[in-house]
């Protein structure tokens, strides 16, 4: 499951690239010094064997004066087999709205195919009021070997799937 993700995504940069997609400039969309996300909370899946587990996330990010992004996430998903955690360093936000998108690099994962063949990692979140509790939604964490995490800049509103968070809250600010 985890790699059949990666050429799609990876597919849609290329195209959007390649096909006279509309590129702006990095200093159009990069956020606003100040602008920042973050958040943490739990979502309900279903493992392998049919059971309901808690997918646990948490991430924060900021865009800094120099037009620099610092920030990390961590990801535990037991859904996967076997179960699979992740630190990211996020060096991308895209914030648009109550939408704040992430590219990052993968710092460290219990799984060592991800150390060694993933270098960047995706993920999009909206924060969509009080209290976060089934409004606030994430995305899955989409991870590549070809594109970059400057590559967040191209995520659009509608091209990660979200899910809305059972507990914890995100808040994006412009």
């Amino acid at each position: 499951m985890k790699k059949l993700t990666l050429p799609l995504f990876a597919v849609l940069c290329v195209g959007v690239l390649a096909f006279g997609g509309t590129v702006r400039s990095t200093s159009a969309i990069a956020p606003a010094a100040g602008s920042s996300a973050s958040g943490h909370g739990t979502i309900l899946l279903t493992d392998s064997n049919g059971k309901t587990v808690r997918r646990q996330f948490s991430f924060s990010a900021k865009q800094m004066n120099n037009g620099t992004v610092q920030g990390n996430a961590v990801i535990h998903n037991p859904s996967f087999d076997p179960k699979y955690d992740a630190q990211i360093n996020i060096t991308c936000l895209q914030v648009v709205g109550n939408r704040a998108s992430f590219g990052g690099t993968v710092r460290k994962s219990s799984d060592p195919a991800f150390n060694d063949e993933f270098d960047s990692a995706f993920f999009t979140v909206y924060d969509n009021g009080e209290p976060g509790k089934g409004v606030d939604t994430i995305s899955s964490v989409f991870f590549d070997n070809v594109v970059g995490p400057q590559t967040c800049q191209l995520i659009g509103p509608n091209d990660f799937l979200q899910m809305p968070i059972e507990a914890g809250n995100v808040q994006v600010r412009p």
